[in-house]
């Protein structure tokens, strides 16, 4: 076998393969969260500590949450000691969801950058 074989079958065919896995992988997460998850966050905005509403703000800056930042902020509600509750039923609008969600966040005052 030749050096440049023994190099594309042992080397760059793994590197291909494992470089397509991540590219797969991380499509799927940076979809938008679905109506139930907007419900969850902000059926339990009120109980969170002000620190954990910035980063619910902050995963918002584009007018809505991917599905990367939904995971990060439910392990970080864990954390917290706040269960995430989806609703049974009754969340079924993506859009009024994230606009409950937006208006909270808009109304919080510790989103006004001074704590109280």
């Amino acid at each position: 076998m030749s050096p440049a074989k023994f190099v594309i079958r042992y080397t760059a065919v793994p590197l291909i393969a494992i470089a397509g896995v991540v590219i797969w992988t991380s499509v799927p997460a940076s979809k938008e969260i679905d109506a139930r998850q907007y419900a969850a966050l902000s059926s339990a905005y009120t109980d969170f500590p002000p620190q954990f509403r910035r980063e619910i703000a902050s995963a918002m800056k584009h007018d809505q949450i991917d599905d990367w930042d939904y995971q990060a902020l439910a392990r970080q509600s864990l954390k917290d000691g706040i269960a995430l509750e989806w609703p049974a039923t009754g969340a079924s609008d993506v859009v009024a969801e994230r606009r409950k969600l937006a208006a909270l966040v808009h109304s919080d005052p510790y989103q006004s950058g001074s704590q109280k």
